[in-house]
């Protein structure tokens, strides 16, 4: 114990004497020669000793060497605008993720494309004074270049609306219409075609909304109206920490086909789009019991699940009258299609439609550089099993395994998380962009929404 207090008290003074040694000599100007992608991870010091994130992953950019987060990783920072890096590898980021402030200072080294740089941080509640924060160790570790964002070309422009949806946690609050009350923003495009249908692309399981701009621009020139939810960033604080829920998901788009049908026109057809956990998501519609508790989203016809998050087991009704189409890359070992199989088969559904096309996850975007591995890449499929009960509830039950947790018993809260994040969520996946994937998938989207094409006769049908 006693070696321990001298541990923390001598790496304390340390990283003050750097603060101290930094604080007067900020970085100069920013300079491109650091630029990159780094994922982030930190351990800080307490009175209860060295406190790490299970949750680290986050992606780090450096552009013209101002520092920037995309959201996409593990952790939800923001950033102020005086983050940034100079020619001579001086770095400080400064901003607030959750309820704290955090600060970052250090200087990289020359060999920092192949080496992981050590830096030194202080982090603290927002209303208390930084400087008297607990000390922190910070690791970035390059990752590759800065991806270069798709140049998606002017169309017909956006419509931005405010809708009121709820937090509705779980499956069960969803039945109920449960939920503190928020306001939602959304993009729709083609507003004079909503009476011919509408295409509704939901978030996945971060606020990063890249591969979702993607998916509305490539459908924006079918004819109909299309929106993209913007759910995420008003609750997202990081993957699987259940801050943001598919149920929430799934509250978003039946309080937005409500709004359009109080101000503007009852849509023909509603068709959802998501990936991932927005994909678990947009299942959600074809529960019948949902149907009975909001009657409007009876407009949906089908759903385009895209790196489809299927749950092993569904024991209570599916309707039959929306097609639900579950996309995977053949090579997925994050969302892998053969869950899905699994899903399809349990009671032979008719209206399940398995769709493979060559890739891993995220096969679809261009977003994305080639399918590479991903060290930090989180899953949670491959390890556990999710079966929902003919009450909704859902048993997580680990592969090969007779550990579970029954929500019904167990409840929604702390000690669910707790759960999962201890038993489900592994690290490491191959993930990326493959044009040939891509474009026969596109190629199916679009004959299934304008030329109502069998699934059989798809390109990626697999059935």
């Amino acid at each position: 114990m006693f070696l321990k207090s001298v541990f923390l008290v001598f790496f304390s003074l340390i990283i003050n004497s750097a603060f101290a040694a930094n604080f007067f000599n900020p970085p100069g100007e920013p300079s491109g020669s650091f630029d990159g992608e780094y994922t982030f991870s930190h351990i800080c010091y307490g009175k209860s000793g060295p406190e790490g994130d299970k949750y680290d992953g986050s992606s780090f950019i450096i552009k013209n060497g101002i520092v920037t987060n995309n959201k996409a990783g593990a952790g939800r920072y923001v950033l102020k605008d005086e983050s940034r890096i100079d020619k001579n590898g001086k770095i400080i980021i400064k901003g607030t993720r959750k309820d704290s402030n955090f600060s970052i200072l250090g200087k990289f080294s020359e060999n920092f494309k192949n080496k992981e740089i050590i830096l030194k941080g202080k982090m603290n509640g927002k209303k208390w004074q930084l400087s008297k924060g607990r000390t922190c160790k910070i690791t970035f570790k390059r990752t590759g270049d800065v991806k270069k964002r798709v140049k998606l070309e002017n169309k017909v422009k956006f419509l931005e609306i405010e809708f009121s949806s709820k937090n509705t946690n779980d499956e069960i609050q969803l039945l109920n219409d449960e939920g503190e009350s928020l306001k939602i923003k959304a993009k729709i495009r083609n507003i004079k075609n909503l009476n011919k249908g509408i295409i509704i692309v939901v978030p996945s399981s971060n606020a990063n909304m890249d591969d979702e701009e993607i998916y509305e621009y490539k459908v924006s020139d079918f004819g109909l109206a299309t929106a993209i939810i913007y759910g995420a960033d008003p609750r997202y604080s990081s993957k699987f920490s259940g801050s943001y829920t598919s149920s929430m998901i799934m509250y978003d788009v039946i309080a937005l086909i409500k709004y359009l049908q109080e101000n503007y026109k009852d849509p023909k057809e509603v068709i959802l789009m998501g990936s991932s956990t927005g994909s678990l998501a947009i299942f959600k519609a074809a529960w019948s019991d949902y149907l009975d508790k909001y009657p409007s989203i009876s407009k949906i016809s089908k759903v385009f699940m895209i790196n489809a998050a299927c749950p092993d087991t569904f024991d209570a009704t599916l309707r039959g009258d929306i097609e639900i189409f579950a996309i995977n890359g053949k090579e997925d070992d994050s969302t892998p299609g053969w869950v899905c199989k699994n899903l399809k088969v349990s009671k032979n559904y008719k209206n399940i439609h398995l769709l493979q096309y060559e890739g891993a996850h995220h096969f679809e975007s261009n977003y994305y550089p080639p399918t590479k591995f991903i060290k930090n890449g989180m899953h949670a499929l491959p390890t556990c099993s999710i079966n929902y009960k003919t009450n909704l509830y859902s048993v997580v039950k680990v592969r090969n395994s007779s550990t579970f947790y029954d929500t019904e018993t167990g409840g929604f809260g702390k000690d669910q998380k707790n759960w999962f994040g201890k038993n489900c969520v592994k690290k490491g996946n191959y993930q990326g962009y493959e044009k040939k994937g891509a474009d026969n998938f596109w190629i199916d989207v679009k004959s299934v929404i304008l030329n109502d094409t069998k699934p059989e006769e798809l390109i990626g049908f697999t059935n």
